[in-house]
């Protein structure tokens, strides 16, 4: 019995010791709970900032920010102190900067003091600072004598009719313009052609001709050099039946082919004769296929940008706003993509940017002189 009693009562220790604990723990944690504001009406989320000025410049470059993403002009902005006018050209929706502005300012905690819009919708006005100090009045106007209009933009995806998957579809139904340029004589180059038609994409005829290297795969059709006048014609003849509704052809490959003038000139004559426009793809900077077809009175422009020569996503965007720059220089720009997951994804997301920003996306055919 005596053994028995010591042991209940080191037991009985151990447990009030253990309550003791968890009634500690407990309270500590009530209080930690009760020192924290209820969600949903003293949250404050959590400080962005280091201290109140760096707040009060973030609010003054996102003001910047946002106008010059809509492809707003800096000449387009005047104004001293804290007052600015913004002239809204007459392709951008005056909302869509009054609303874009508004989300940056409240995204930086910005106190808003006054923003409204007239009933016309041709003027707004914007008020934001932080605490009592108002740092940024803002009159937007609609102004139709200017336009964002920065350049137009053509997208030509090569090397269709290999497959008929889930991304040449997404290709077709891709929110912007594009030109689908298509390989004759694949399984599915009719397919993908007559699919392009019915949902309104331009369609080109991607031929195949020699390129310098002897380690390419040879495409069913290609042009050679060698070739004599009579098998060029009837390649040539074979391919436009093979890809209906083409509008234009582009080389594909043909690094060897396009400094061939003698060929060329059977080509674009028979381009001529089918009613084709000619791209040159300028797989080679010595190509003499743009020129023979100027010389020849056909429709033709060249290819200035290769967008994913690096299946990456970031590599093409960096590509399309090279393509942008391109297009703000010569008013017109020309890029060739492929039908490859990245590329699909660099456009759906960078197009959109582009096009906020004042590039018009346009059908190659557009820009063929």
């Amino acid at each position: 019995m005596t053994r028995l009693k010591k042991k209940t009562s080191k037991t009985s220790g151990k447990t009030r010791l253990l309550g003791l604990l968890l009634f500690l723990a407990f309270t500590f944690s009530s209080a930690l709970l009760l020192d924290r504001p209820e969600p949903g009406l003293n949250f404050l989320p959590e400080k962005k900032y280091s201290n109140e000025r760096e707040q009060k410049q973030a609010i003054i470059n996102s003001f910047y920010r946002v106008l010059f993403d809509f492809g707003i002009k800096a000449e387009w902005i005047s104004g001293k102190n804290i007052s600015r006018v913004v002239r809204v050209p007459e392709d951008l929706p005056l909302v869509e900067a009054y609303a874009a502005l508004i989300n940056q300012f409240e995204s930086l905690d910005a106190r808003l003091f006054k923003a409204e819009t007239n009933p016309s919708g041709n003027r707004a006005w914007i008020e934001i600072g932080v605490g009592n100090e108002k740092l940024i009045q803002v009159l937007l106007l609609k102004d139709n004598s200017i336009s964002r209009i920065n350049g137009k933009i053509a997208i030509v995806i090569d090397d269709f009719g290999y497959s008929y998957g889930s991304t040449v579809k997404d290709f077709l139904h891709l929110e912007h313009e594009i030109t689908m340029s298509i390989i004759p004589n694949l399984r599915y180059s009719k397919r993908v052609a007559e699919a392009a038609n019915e949902l309104g994409v331009d369609v080109m005829l991607h031929m195949p001709m020699q390129p310098q290297s002897e380690e390419v795969s040879v495409e069913s059709g290609m042009l050679f050099t060698e070739m004599d006048e009579k098998n060029t014609r009837l390649r040539m003849r074979e391919a436009v039946a093979a890809v209906p509704h083409a509008q234009g052809l582009n080389n594909h490959m043909g690094s060897l082919a396009t400094a061939d003038e003698p060929l060329m000139r059977i080509v674009m004559d028979e381009a001529n004769r089918a009613g084709l426009f000619f791209l040159d793809s300028k797989t080679n900077p010595k190509s003499v296929a743009y020129k023979v077809a100027k010389q020849m009175g056909l429709p033709c422009a060249s290819n200035h940008v290769f967008l994913d020569n690096i299946k990456e996503v970031n590599y093409i965007k960096d590509q399309l706003n090279y393509l942008a720059e391109w297009a703000s220089r010569n008013k017109v720009a020309i890029g060739i993509g492929h039908p490859e997951e990245a590329t699909l994804k660099a456009l759906q997301e960078e197009m959109a940017v582009l096009k906020k920003r004042g590039y018009k996306f346009v059908r190659i055919s557009e820009l063929v002189n």
